[in-house]
C-alpha cells in the first residue's frame, strides 16, 4: 500500500498517547516527515503505508539552493533513529508501571532523486502506536501543527493536545526532558532551558489552536515541575472555518437551496421546531420521494420547513414512548459521530491548506463532502 500527495492527505494527526510521551529527538525537517507521514496514516489502515513525500512539501518554505542535500542528510539521520516507547498491554492500553523500550523509527526511508520524493515506512514495532486506535490517542489538525517550527514546540504541543480537554497539564522537569530527548543540555540551568525551550514554545504555540502559559513550581529553591495552563476545547477540536450543521449538509445534500438554509436556521433559533423535526422532513420526504409520489423532494422539504406542515405528525411521534438504546446502538452512534466530525474536520482542512492548488482541491472537497452527506443519512437513519 503506497500512499503519495495525490491519493490520501490526512488533515488530521493521529497517534498514540505513549508516543505522545516518548523520548526522542528530531530535527525541524525530520519532523516536518514525521507529521507527513503519520498524516498519510487513514483510520481504517491496518498495515503501514509506504509514504510518498515530494521534497517541495517538505521544504515549501525553504530558499535554501542545497535543498536535495538536506533531504538527503535528513533521510539517513531518520533511518538511524531510536523511540523511547511505553510497551503496552494486550489491548493497546497504557501501563501502570511499564517497561521502557527502545523501538527503531523507520522500516526504510530514502531520497528517490530522480522522482524528487522520500519513500518511506515506518518500522513494523509503531503499528500498535499508529494503527486501529480505538483509544488512548490523541488527534490534532495538520493544519495547525504545520504551523511550528521548532521540534521541541511540537512536543509539547502534543503533550498539551492530550490534555486538551482539561485546560492544563503539569509536567515534571525531568519527564520534560526525557520527553524531548535532553540529555545533558541545559541541565544545571534552568535560564536557558527556559529562554530557548519554554519560551520559543509558548511564542509559536499562540499561533496555532492551543496558546498556553505556565507556571514554575518548586521545591525549596529548586524548579521540579512545569504547569501548562491553557483554554479548555472539549472532547472535540476546534474548527478552522464555520462549517455547515449536519443538518444543513443533509439538506444540501437532498436539493435545498444553500440561500434556503438561512430561513431554516432563523425557524430553529425562534424555537418553532427543533433538529428532530429537519431529520423527521428529511426521512418523510425522501420516502415520499422514493414511492414516486413526490417528483422535486428539495422543494417539498423547503415547505415543509417553512410551513411546518409536517409538525403535528412529528409531535405525535415524539410523543410516543420510546425503546431505550441497546449499549451496542450507543458504540455504533458515538462511531458514526466522531467519523462525522472527523469529516467535517477534513472539510475545513481541503477547503484552506496551501497543499492543494485550484485544480486539485474540487475534487476531495467534492469527495468529502459526498462522505459527510453519507454518515449524516446512516447517523439519522440509525436514530430513527
Amino acid at each position: 500500500m503506497t500512499k503519495d500527495l495525490t491519493t490520501t492527505t490526512n488533515p488530521l494527526v493521529v497517534q498514540h498517547n505513549a508516543m505522545v510521551n516518548a523520548g526522542f529527538t528530531m530535527s525541524a525537517l525530520e519532523m516536518r516527515c514525521f507529521l507527513a507521514m503519520i498524516s498519510r496514516i487513514g483510520r481504517e489502515d491496518t498495515a503501514l503505508p509506504v509514504c510518498r513525500i515530494p521534497v517541495r512539501e517538505l521544504c515549501a518554505d525553504s530558499t535554501s539552493k542545497n535543498v536535495y542535500t538536506e533531504v538527503r542528510a535528513m533521510t539517513e539521520k531518520m533511518a538511524s533513529r531510536f523511540l523511547l516507547l511505553e510497551v503496552l498491554g494486550p489491548n493497546g492500553e497504557r501501563l501502570k508501571e511499564p517497561d521502557i523500550k527502545n523501538r527503531p523509527l523507520m522500516g526504510a526511508i530514502d531520497y528517490l532523486k530522480r522522482e524528487g520524493v522520500v519513500e518511506a515506512v515506518f518500522n513494523e514495532h509503531l503499528k500498535p502506536y499508529l494503527l486501529e486506535l480505538k483509544n488512548n490517542f490523541t488527534k490534532a489538525q495538520l493544519s495547525q501543527v504545520l504551523k511550528i517550527k521548532r521540534p521541541a514546540s511540537h512536543r509539547i504541543y502534543w503533550l498539551l493536545r492530550e490534555y486538551a480537554a482539561f485546560g492544563k497539564r503539569t509536567v515534571s522537569v525531568g519527564e520534560l526532558r526525557h520527553v524531548l530527548g535532553l540529555k545533558d543540555e541545559y541541565a544545571d540551568r534552568f535560564d536557558h532551558f527556559r529562554t530557548r525551550v519554554l519560551d520559543p514554545a509558548q511564542e509559536e504555540l499562540a499561533q496555532t489552536d492551543l496558546p498556553f502559559t505556565y507556571e514554575l513550581l518548586k521545591q525549596g529553591r529548586v524548579i521540579t515541575e512545569i504547569r501548562f495552563l491553557f483554554t479548555p476545547t472539549g472532547a472535540t477540536l476546534p474548527e478552522l472555518l464555520p462549517l455547515p450543521e449536519a443538518w444543513a449538509t443533509e439538506l444540501l445534500a437532498a436539493g435545498v437551496a444553500a440561500k434556503s438554509l438561512e430561513t431554516v436556521r432563523e425557524k430553529l433559533a425562534a424555537g418553532t421546531y427543533d433538529e428532530g423535526y429537519v431529520h423527521f422532513v428529511l426521512q418523510t420526504i425522501q420516502a415520499q420521494a422514493e414511492a414516486g409520489k413526490i417528483k422535486k423532494p428539495g422543494g417539498a422539504m423547503f415547505k415543509a420547513l417553512v410551513d411546518g406542515y409536517l409538525l403535528p405528525a412529528y409531535q405525535k411521534k415524539q410523543a410516543k414512548p420510546r425503546a431505550r438504546p441497546s449499549q451496542a446502538l450507543n458504540s455504533q452512534r458515538r462511531k458514526l459521530q466522531g467519523e462525522l466530525e472527523d469529516a467535517h474536520n477534513s472539510l475545513s482542512f481541503f477547503q484552506t491548506s496551501l497543499l492543494y492548488t485550484d485544480e486539485t482541491r474540487p475534487a476531495f472537497v467534492a469527495e468529502v463532502q459526498g462522505k459527510i452527506a453519507d454518515l449524516a443519512q446512516r447517523l439519522k437513519q440509525l436514530e430513527a
